[in-house]
């Protein structure tokens, strides 16, 4: 019993934090998200009793692989000028892609 609320709590930060990195408008909380995603789900592998993958998920993607993603971040220097606001018509264009794989994938 006690193993369900603890995959349960696991869970649902690694959705919290998956969902943060896609609406965090600062790539280093965006980053910063991405690793508690991937330390919960490490966590998740844990639950499971997966623990070389849990070993692997912390050592090579939470270690190795965010601190290359953090590099670049503060490598690019993202001025909050530089950061422009994203356009209505870019928008409409994509929010009409989406809307034509959905359909695609509906009909399939």
């Amino acid at each position: 019993m006690a193993e369900e609320w603890v995959f349960y709590i696991f869970a649902t930060l690694t959705i919290f934090g998956g969902v943060a990195v896609v609406f965090s408008r600062n790539p280093v909380n965006a980053a910063l998200c991405m690793i508690l995603s991937l330390v919960s789900l490490a966590a998740l592998f844990l639950t499971l009793d997966a623990f070389f993958l849990a070993a692997l998920q912390v050592l090579v993607y939470a270690g190795a692989i965010m601190v290359l993603f953090l590099f670049i971040i503060m490598l690019l220097n993202v001025d909050q000028r530089q950061r422009s606001q994203p356009k209505l018509f870019v928008a409409l264009i994509g929010l009409l892609a989406t809307a034509a794989v959905v359909a695609f994938a509906l009909h399939w």
